[in-house]
């Protein structure tokens, strides 16, 4: 349903490990490695922790690899492992009580049922989607509780509107059941991301979402609930499949860069869920644009993507693979957070009273 990531640059596509990260004496990390300490800007590692949610429950020890795991770790290898960083990812905006708030129609009909409306939705002054084509952007209402994510959101006059929109609670489990959110199997844009901070941490407390280019045709698998997979064939995994890293692995003896570090231990503890379709293998971390300075190491801000190819991802392990289910067929399903309306596609959308 979603686009989610152009074509990948030069270079960027194949298997293979990538540099070791240079270090200084002692094996310090070198300074564009380091990991900034002190972050101000919004935070949501704390994102859906409600009851079931499929994100903050470690992996139970002794869990198998499914059937033809290798398999499907092998069709993944053929693409080189990044994080979008500067690019075809998430900003995520934080509002209170003075934000402004604005009617956002949906320009697109995705359920056959016709327009989608959701009146009431904060967004600050200085909040800007991605600049990519995809244009996401997330804003989370803390006094609410909600969750406000877009898809090829754009200002329209003293508005703004957006191909897609929808809202979900904050402190429920980041999983729309009608699978419309603004990624293509219907977990939300602002769950599973990279945070600056949990890197500064040392330690990511929930499971990735990723998303690479060949995701399986037919219906999704839990916790997914739609799919834009069109890929035949044993290998191709379907939207929704966990997958974590060996667990036997001695991560801190790798020497890995301190951010991939952090990254690789989620991957064991949480693992890493299919979220979309992409032109590439890629994590997310939560945009730098939606904070004052640049959150990450600055070795992460060279280019759109950031190569993470020294975590040893030939030992990553599928866990999860199905059965798949059929999507959803409906008009979306409203909670309280959406407060939403169906009519026909209304131009524009101007600044609630």
């Amino acid at each position: 349903m979603l686009v989610a990531v152009a074509a990948l640059v030069a270079g960027c596509s194949g298997s293979g490990g990538g540099d070791q990260a240079p270090t200084t004496t002692a094996g310090a990390p070198a300074d564009a490695d380091k990991i900034p300490a002190g972050i101000s800007g919004p935070d949501g590692s704390r994102l859906f922790t409600g009851a079931g949610n499929p994100w903050t429950t470690p992996i139970p020890d002794g869990t198998a690899p499914v059937a033809g795991s290798d398999g499907y770790v092998q069709k993944l290898l053929t693409e080189r492992p990044l994080v979008s960083v500067n690019g075809w990812t998430i900003p995520v905006y934080d509002a209170d009580a003075s934000t402004p708030k604005y009617t956002v129609t949906a320009s697109e009909d995705h359920t056959g049922h016709g327009g989608w409306v959701i009146p009431g939705v904060p967004v600050p002054a200085n909040a800007k989607p991605d600049p990519q084509e995809d244009g996401h952007m997330v804003v989370v209402d803390r006094q609410a509780s909600c969750v406000y994510e877009f898809w090829q959101a754009r200002k329209e006059g003293s508005g703004w509107g957006a191909s897609w929109v929808n809202a979900t609670p904050a402190d429920g489990d980041g999983i729309y059941p009608d699978g419309i959110s603004a990624r293509a199997s219907g977990l939300s844009a602002g769950a599973g991301l990279i945070w600056p901070q949990e890197l500064a941490a040392g330690e990511i407390n929930h499971a990735l979402v990723f998303a690479y280019p060949y995701t399986r045709s037919g219906g999704p698998v839990a916790p997914a609930t739609s799919s834009d997979g069109t890929t035949g064939g044993s290998d191709a995994l379907p939207e929704g499949a966990r997958l974590r890293l060996d667990p036997s692995i001695d991560v801190d003896s790798l020497g890995l860069p301190p951010a991939q570090t952090v990254i690789a231990k989620a991957l064991q503890k949480y693992g890493m869920i299919l979220a979309d379709t992409a032109g590439g293998f890629t994590l997310y971390a939560a945009s730098p644009q939606s904070f004052a300075s640049f959150p990450y190491p600055q070795s992460w801000s060279q280019d759109i993507w950031k190569d993470v190819s020294d975590i040893p991802f030939d030992k990553l392990q599928v866990v999860d693979d199905g059965p798949q289910v059929d999507k959803h067929d409906g008009p979306p399903v409203t909670n309280r957070c959406t407060q939403a309306v169906q009519q026909p596609p209304l131009q524009g959308g101007g600044e609630d009273d």
